[in-house]
Order: C-alpha cells, then structure tokens, then sequence
C-alpha cells in the first residue's frame, strides 16, 4: 500500500514553480458557479480557498441578490450577479472562455431557476469541448450533484470531480443505479463511477475521503477534525479547483497515478489537515472561517512552497 507520505510528495509534482516570468492568471483563473440570497457564504468559502490554494484570480457567478453580500466578504473576489439573469448563458460565455476550472454547487440552492441555469450551462460546456478542445476542470459539489446524469458530460474533454457527502451520495446513486445505501464503500463509489463512464473523479467524503476514477481507487486518511460545521465542503471543492487546474497541465502519469487522481487527494489532504489543526485550536467552537484562515500554514506544511 502507497503510503500517505509518498502521496503527498507525488502531489507536489503538481505545484506550477513559481518565477518572475509569470503573469496574472497562470497559477489558475478559477469561477464559482453558486450563490443565492439565503447561502451566500459558501461561494465564498470555495473562492477564497482557491485563491489560498494558489490560484491567481477567482469569479464568483451568483444570484443578483447575493453579489453585494459575497463581494462584502473580500475584496479579493470578482463577483458577477448572472445566475438568474434571463440571458445567464450570453453573459457566461466569455468568462467560461477565460476559465480553467469551474466549481459548480456551493450555496446553489435547489429552485428551478439554480437548477435550469446549472444544466444549461453544463450542456453549453459539453458542447463547445467537442467544438474548441477545451480542457476545463469542473468540480461539481453540492446541489449541483442533483443535475448530472450520465450523458451529461459522456464525451466531455476535461475532467470533471464529484464531491458528495454520504448523504449526497446515497440519493445521487440512488438515482443513477439504484443503489441506496447509508454507509457507502468503495465498491459503492466504483458502481457509480462504472455507471457514469468518462473522465470522471469520485471524492466521497467522510471519515476517510474515497477517492476513485476509471482506473481505481485510493483513500486519503489524513487525520481531519471531530467537527463538522458548514462550509467544510466548500473549501475541499475550491482548493480542488487549483490543484485541478495544475494537473490539467501534466502531461504524464506518475507512478501510475493519474495527475486527477493527485489532485483530489492533494485537495482532501489540506482540507483534512486544515481541519485537524483548527479543531486542536478551537474544539466544538471551530468555524470554518477559523480553517480558512489557516490554509496557508497548512499548505506550506504540507507541501512546501
């Protein structure tokens, strides 16, 4: 069995090396697709975890009502009120062209408008992948899980990452193979995974993140807190989006590993780590903002610079 600790060495293959040569937007130009007027933190938890990942510039994509909130919350964010626009997908379309990785879900809300936007803007993405070769990460979270189906992205050119909790879980195999199960293993994940086809990556979260795509399975057991507060899931899926964005840009497996496969476990491993650092600050009084706050030491820990 890999150990945790080549794990992690493999992931920091993934890093971009940083330099003066660069410019604005190579680390990652990451979108947030999420945001009403009753959750407006979790976009925010997912945008500034993938600025803390790494990512150079974040867009959050949300309902009209949330933009003057969400914006509140950092300076940092470049936040555009389109979601429930009546011409969403027009004003979308050139922002997604900047783009290479998009998290879709955090604080989405489940009203038809959300759901209706969500699946247009996944058709619209699947079809210009087979037009432009576009190769961008999707990480799908929260509701919207509620919107995938098995054709939706089946001959897309980018990877695209599931992240659901096991109650998340349980109802989307449920839907998909007819499998309901309330402690799910790894031969759940795979059965889902078997049913989707394409260029997919399974994060189930829970005690241990299982991590799966079409060429197997690994866990990520990194110790991660006795709390669960809210937002903890959003900040799994942002740091994602970076580390995604970074593996897109590899062009080999490493040992065997798919670079996808790095990713998401580079993602759970801060994430947990974060977490457990945080718990052992704060106890049953940690919020997640108290993680955020500490994702940079984390990473730096974990990864180096």
């Amino acid at each position: 069995m890999t150990s945790h600790k080549h794990m992690l060495n493999k992931c920091k293959t993934l890093l971009p090396i940083l330099s003066h040569n660069l410019h604005k937007g190579q680390s990652g130009r990451i979108g947030i697709i999420g945001g009403c007027e009753e959750y407006t933190g979790a976009p925010y938890y997912a945008a500034i975890s993938a600025l803390r990942t790494g990512a150079d510039l974040v867009y959050v994509f949300c309902f009209k009502s949330a933009a003057s909130v969400i914006k509140s919350f950092s300076p940092e964010l470049i936040v555009l009120p389109y979601l429930d626009n009546p011409d969403c997908i027009d004003l979308l379309k050139p922002w997604l062209e900047k783009l290479h990785s998009l998290v879709v879900g955090p604080g989405l809300g489940t009203s038809s408008t959300a759901q209706d936007a969500v699946r247009s803007i996944f058709e619209y993405i699947s079809r210009e992948s087979n037009i432009n070769n576009k190769r961008m990460s999707i990480i799908a979270d929260a509701d919207a899980l509620y919107v995938i189906e098995p054709e939706t992205f089946r001959n897309y050119n980018g990877c695209i990452y599931l992240t659901p909790n096991v109650h998340e879980f349980t109802k989307l195999s449920n839907r998909l193979i007819g499998r309901q199960t309330y402690e799910p293993t790894v031969t759940d994940v795979q059965a889902l995974m078997n049913k989707l086809g394409g260029n997919y990556v399974i994060v189930l979260k829970g005690p241990e993140d299982i991590i799966a795509n079409k060429r197997g399975t690994l866990v990520c057991a990194e110790e991660g807190s006795f709390r669960r507060c809210g937002g903890q899931g959003d900040i799994l899926a942002g740091s994602m989006s970076t580390f995604a964005y970074w593996a897109s840009k590899q062009t080999h497996y490493c040992d065997e590993l798919d670079p996808e496969v790095l990713a998401a476990y580079a993602a759970s491993s801060l994430t947990r780590h974060t977490n457990k650092i945080a718990f052992k600050t704060k106890g049953r009084n940690m919020i997640t903002t108290d993680i955020v706050k500490l994702l940079p030491n984390a990473f730096q820990t974990l990864f180096g610079n």
